[in-house]
């Protein structure tokens, strides 16, 4: 299977009754490594910015609100934009070449950050983090399902979370390892750049090595697109068209895309607002928050994501046709207990394990949240899908419920010492919703996963 000069994929061998050969193994697994760090990447550079919200308020004299912006609307604005164009290039280019392009932006952005003077300079950099990542899901999403089964793009997707999970992990405690590093160096005069203070060595140090990541991920082989003849390259997919195939089984994508946005604007509150919330509440510092919930996440999350593929492929077997999005639900409904009472706990440690407890049961549904809606995607058009599903959860997930409790906080308690009130009537409010909307598509769901087996099988 071998590439062209341009890097597009040959055409593939063919099996039994004109079937397309599933590519060689040992090329799916490294395209699924280097994917999986990519996907790293993504989450060290978006997530760092929780755990220096404090010395950026401090230093740029912003409110809560300001930082929520930040954390919000600046990355995931950029990101859903971006992300309809990239999507589109997802379904009918080089896959790989997007990627590599977009890791290499994304990480400059997030250097950029670094050498941010105040904060509109930030704000700009950040936007460009949040342009650059929307370009990795469609296509990274999109070659995992070129290059598993469908009972097994679970665990593929759950593998690549795997990524999101120690970056998530990586960002906090390198983060905390840096600001307790640099907490005895002066803020530093750089001609042509301006002053550098000692938080923003932490963007430097997790941007620069994804610029080298990205010639990794053009070593990675291009796999066949199934579902289309063999050898035929991919066409473009009217927007039309595929808002019709959407529109026609609203049900299923309202459960598995709606609902995942919905989640995550769950679990994207913790992770914006938590070293805040304990550095307030219990005066740790930041360095040892990073540290400590850093540690915490990198253990307890790919336990998880491994489990719910497990759990995925065994239901898929057995004849569940909705088990992916089964899944999410069950583990929708644990978390938002959870998520209400865990800001809302009198000591850290008791927080942190509470926390934990939400890594775990949260993460369950992440690699079954993806295939969820790749199973029931026509090949032709889950690039497209793909970036309504980043739209959904950047746009309205992560850049909404950062601002939604700061806006609690800032005008409905008045109070920054109230922040822990605002997490937990979030959690209610968007908890209660969630749990709705994914309910109510699990039989539909069933029946979309069903045509999908008979009308592209893969």
């Amino acid at each position: 299977m071998s590439e062209s000069a341009t890097g597009a994929a040959a055409p593939a061998e063919v099996g039994g009754e004109g079937a397309i050969a599933w590519p060689p193994r040992k090329d799916a697994n490294y395209s699924l490594f280097v994917m999986t760090i990519v996907v790293l990447f993504t989450v060290l550079d978006r997530t760092v910015l929780s755990l220096l919200i404090v010395p950026v308020k401090e230093d740029f004299g912003i409110s809560d609100t300001q930082a929520a912006l930040l954390m919000g609307a600046a990355f995931s604005l950029p990101y859903g934009i971006a992300g309809v164009i990239l999507g589109r290039m997802a379904d009918n280019s080089v896959r790989k070449n997007l990627i590599a392009w977009s890791i290499a932006f994304w990480s400059a952005s997030t250097v950029a950050c670094g050498v941010a003077q105040g904060y509109v300079s930030l704000m700009f950099a950040r936007m460009g983090i949040g342009a650059g990542e929307s370009g990795y899901g469609p296509a990274a999403w999109s070659i995992a399902a070129d290059y598993w089964p469908r009972e097994k793009i679970a665990f593929a997707t759950a593998t690549m979370g795997m990524g999101a999970t120690i970056g998530t992990g990586l960002a906090l405690f390198l983060g905390g390892a840096v600001l307790q590093f640099t907490s005895g160096i002066a803020p530093m005069d750089v001609p042509g750049l301006g002053v550098i203070r000692p938080w923003q060595w932490t963007f430097v140090i997790v941007g620069a090595p994804g610029l080298l990541w990205a010639l990794v991920v053009l070593t990675t082989r291009e796999p066949p697109r199934r579902g289309l003849p063999v050898g035929q390259i991919a066409q473009k997919v009217p927007v039309r068209e595929t808002a019709k195939w959407v529109m026609d089984d609203w049900r299923s994508y309202l459960a598995a895309v709606g609902g995942m946005a919905i989640k995550a604007m769950l679990l994207a509150v913790p992770l914006s607002w938590n070293a805040t919330l304990i550095y307030r509440e219990f005066h740790w510092s930041l360095a040892k928050i990073g540290m400590v919930t850093g540690t915490v996440s990198i253990i307890v999350s790919p336990i998880a994501l491994l489990l719910g593929a497990k759990v995925s492929e065994i239901w898929t077997r057995n004849g569940r046709n909705d088990a992916n999005l089964r899944i999410v639900f069950y583990g929708t409904v644990a978390t938002v207990p959870l998520l209400v009472v865990s800001p809302l706990m009198p000591s850290p440690y008791l927080m942190i394990g509470c926390n934990a407890l939400i890594g775990f049961v949260g993460m369950i549904g992440f690699g079954p949240s993806i295939a969820a809606f790749q199973v029931i995607t026509p090949n032709r058009m889950r690039g497209q899908i793909g970036a309504l599903t980043q739209f959904c959860n950047h746009v309205i997930a992560f850049g909404l419920s950062p601002l939604i409790v700061a806006l609690f906080t800032d005008y409905l308690f008045h109070d920054e010492g109230a922040l822990k009130y605002s997490m937990a009537l979030n959690a209610v409010i968007m908890g209660s919703v969630s749990i709705f909307v994914i309910g109510q598509g699990l039989k539909p769901y069933g029946r979309s996963v069903e045509r999908a087996k008979r009308d592209f099988p893969n």
